[in-house]
């Protein structure tokens, strides 16, 4: 299973071909031998490990970790990153992160091993667009846990955009955008608070989120076991 701190340990195995001395008249001359050195492939030993790590994280997951979803939402996905959507009103909400790099990972204690591997919890930054006509709010968020393992949001920036348009969601570099650590405390309140709790996008959000998120991230990590165990295997 995956832990904090890794100990790893490498053999170099250090040969040395023979010398063969061979007499042309009163003259000696040393010639290496062509003799095949035969190595044992590692192929095998590390597929091998991998099978013991994908049944370790399975187990896991069939402790530790269960699948959810978010009412009211469409979700889909592709690799590593996962969208949900919905309408409200007259409104498209669409809602997007990325579950690569989103586990973190404790560096207290480096170079000790934990008795046992934590849970490794996935806190992934997500975006979320309100389409309106022919325009989009769009607010750029950070997890963060709170008290008692429950979690919320923060803004990092928000900025109004042009609608997305089909095969073209990137926004331009010109268009303005503002950072949500300086703004009026009751600006705060209304835009970051009340109006995206309005749509469904609250701490219970975010709690769903971070559930869906690890065990979704857990799912994408074995899945990369299996293929790198089909690949050294091939």
């Amino acid at each position: 299973m995956r832990i904090a701190v890794a100990l790893r340990s490498l053999a170099r195995v250090a040969t040395q071909p023979s010398l063969v001395v061979v007499k042309r008249g009163s003259m000696q001359i040393r010639a290496l031998t062509t003799t095949a050195q035969r190595f044992s492939g590692v192929s095998s030993q590390l597929a091998e490990c991998l099978d013991g790590e994908i049944r370790a994280e399975k187990e896991l997951e069939s402790q530790s970790l269960s699948q959810t979803s978010f009412p009211g939402f469409n979700i889909s996905t592709n690799g590593a990153e996962v969208r949900l959507t919905k309408k409200h009103g007259n409104e498209d909400i669409l809602v997007v992160f990325n579950v690569n790099h989103s586990v973190d990972v404790n560096e207290d204690g480096e170079g000790q091993v934990p008795e046992a591997a934590p849970v490794p919890v996935a806190l992934p930054p997500f975006q979320v667009e309100i389409t309106k006509g022919g325009e989009r709010l769009c607010f750029h968020l950070e997890l963060c846990e709170g008290e008692n393992q429950q979690y919320d949001f923060a803004v990092e920036e928000f900025y109004i955009a042009p609608a997305a348009k089909a095969n073209e969601e990137d926004v331009a570099s010109h268009v303005y955008a503002s950072s949500g650590q300086y703004i009026d405390s009751n600006l705060h309140d209304l835009l970051f608070v009340r109006y995206l709790e309005e749509r469904g996008l609250d701490t219970h959000f975010c709690n769903t989120l971070v559930q869906y998120a690890t065990h979704y991230e857990h799912s994408q990590y074995v899945g990369l076991l299996n293929k790198i165990k089909a690949f050294v295997s091939k």
